[in-house]
């Protein structure tokens, strides 16, 4: 097993998901982060901006990735309307999948976030 920022992937499934984060890491302004304590394996997740700590400031999120037994599966941002709900992360799907992502990130950075609640924003001259 092998470790991916945090995450257990098993050895050919980290090597695919190490070059899809390198590859999308590229294209910068994006922060990748764990969740070691999403059931049942964890979960890693890809921002538009680094994540800020606390309730509602998680916005931005245009990819999430979970290992699995076979392939590892990138999951779809709700927001997003293109392509499956979930896909398996291959060797042969992999620079589909790349685009695919690029698609996302452009769906989901789109959405501006509400303010938090009890905020009220200034108001401008």
């Amino acid at each position: 097993m092998a470790n991916v920022h945090g995450i257990e992937f098993s050895s050919n499934q980290s090597e695919l998901v190490k070059g899809l984060i390198r590859e999308l890491l590229k294209d910068g302004n994006c922060a990748v982060y764990a969740l070691p304590h999403m059931k049942p394996d964890g979960e890693l997740r890809m921002a538009c901006t680094p994540p800020a700590p606390g309730p509602r400031r998680q916005h931005g999120v245009f990819l999430r990735i979970r290992p699995a037994v076979n392939a590892a599966i990138a999951i779809r941002p709700m927001h997003a309307k293109t392509g499956a709900e979930q896909t398996r992360i291959t060797k042969y799907s992999q620079q589909e999948l790349l685009e695919l992502i690029r698609l996302w990130r452009v769906e989901v950075s789109g959405i501006t976030p509400e303010p938090p609640v009890g905020v009220t924003l200034p108001k401008a001259a």
